[in-house]
């Protein structure tokens, strides 16, 4: 693509061309929810790494775009966040598949905690579901138990989950690698198996009749009746997930383009040569270790309301390898991969069931194939560009020296 062409995308020719990839993709990805059978999916999976191809040979393109929509991104983001608020009106008959994209949702903000653990920090952690089980149960046994309001009892999913992350540092500090690995996998079992054997959390029977969520006097167990559409349900889990999602996915969008990730990133990189250069190691693995487990405890708690019913079964192992399976498959310390990644992943096995009892085969060969021709994940890691935040640093270090100009000058 030529620099001409790229100009006039990043003019008013670049506003339709937005729009028109975000329908396009909007679409593409509802026709899995609104068309029955499981071929849909894989074509568009085909159709979908043949693009990506097609990106990766043609450079040109692929800037051409990135131009677009770095020139209109205030264009971009109300476009996406209209089409947004679509799918509860395009479901609206369909309410199983609501419940999915909602589970999907749910996912993306649990997988953006396991992100930045595992893809920005380097930090792997195989007991997310365990995470969940806190967040999930300190939900529900708040609100059965001590009749606390819905907002509360997300907020305190989040924060207890935190606080039991700390006691999983201690071992977590002294350990990486393979054997942060195993302490991980341990600790899951062990949450299970305290899980079904202690009697305030239900035992294997779990916690039943957990309150749906309710905010201010509004139950999210009605419909929503717009006079000419009668939404489910569920359209009110949708658009709480929905905004959840959007607050973390900035959270962490910002942490990625801050110092913040930048000192992250060279412990994932090279631990050694971050501490030499002054990286408190210790302190910064403790803070995403922590943050991290806090989106997934959220995302816990919002299940347990959803659901109204957990049990250890929820909890297993199989969970904590999905969610492993999330960031590497969409791609490891990149919000927009673990999207994809969980909508792929989630919707997946749900699109399989045609095929019954072959579906976790096909299932795992897809994953092991995407695995071997994008081994980096459907959306790699973009190196970042320094410039904005060298840009940033020299704008703070000039303003004292400004203002003490400015001082002497009228004194």
């Amino acid at each position: 693509m030529t620099e001409t062409s790229k100009q006039k995308l990043s003019g008013p020719l670049g506003i339709p061309v937005v729009l028109l990839l975000e329908a396009v993709t909007f679409f593409a990805v509802m026709a899995i929810f609104l068309v029955e059978g499981g071929w849909i999916l894989i074509a568009e999976v085909v159709a979908g790494a043949a693009i990506l191809v097609l990106l990766n040979r043609a450079p040109g393109i692929k800037s051409g775009l990135s131009v677009a929509f770095s020139s209109h991104k205030t264009v971009a983001a109300l476009g996406a966040l209209v089409l947004l608020l679509l799918p509860p009106f395009l479901l609206a008959k369909s309410a199983y598949w609501l419940f999915v994209l909602i589970n999907a949702i749910m996912f993306v903000i649990a997988c953006l905690g396991l992100n930045l653990q595992l893809g920005s920090t380097g930090m792997m952690n195989l007991a997310g579901a365990a995470f969940m089980a806190f967040g999930a149960y300190t939900a529900g046994l708040l609100a059965l138990n001590a009749g606390w309001p819905s907002w509360a009892t997300l907020l305190a999913g989040a924060v207890v989950t935190g606080l039991f992350s700390i006691i999983l540092f201690i071992p977590v500090l002294k350990t990486k690698g393979h054997y942060l690995a195993l302490v991980t996998i341990a600790f899951q079992f062990m949450v299970v198996i305290l899980v079904e054997n202690m009697e305030f959390t239900g035992g294997p029977q779990g916690l039943k009749n957990i309150p749906y969520l309710t905010f201010f006097g509004y139950s999210f167990n009605e419909a929503i009746n717009l006079g000419f559409i009668t939404l489910h349900k569920y359209s009110n889990y949708y658009y709480l997930v929905l905004a959840l999602a959007i607050v973390v996915a900035i959270v962490c969008q910002r942490i990625y383009s801050s110092w913040v990730g930048v000192t992250v990133s060279t412990i994932r990189d090279d631990e050694v040569a971050a501490r030499t250069n002054g990286v408190r190691i210790n302190y910064w693995k403790l803070i995403i270790f922590v943050l991290g487990n806090c989106f997934i405890g959220l995302a816990g708690a919002f299940f347990a309301h959803l659901i109204g019913f957990i049990s250890p079964p929820n909890f297993v192992f199989d969970r904590s390898l999905v969610m492993v399976s999330i960031v590497i498959l969409g791609g490891m310390d990149n919000v927009f991969g673990i999207v994809l990644g969980s909508l792929l992943l989630i919707t997946l096995p749900e699109k399989l069931r045609f095929i019954q009892e072959y579906r976790f085969l096909i299932y795992g060969l897809l994953l092991i194939i995407m695995l071997i021709f994008k081994p980096k994940g459907l959306i790699p890691f973009v190196p970042r560009d320094y410039k904005d935040l060298l840009a940033k640093a020299k704008a703070k270090l000039a303003a004292p020296k400004s203002k003490n100009a400015g001082g002497e000058q009228n004194g």
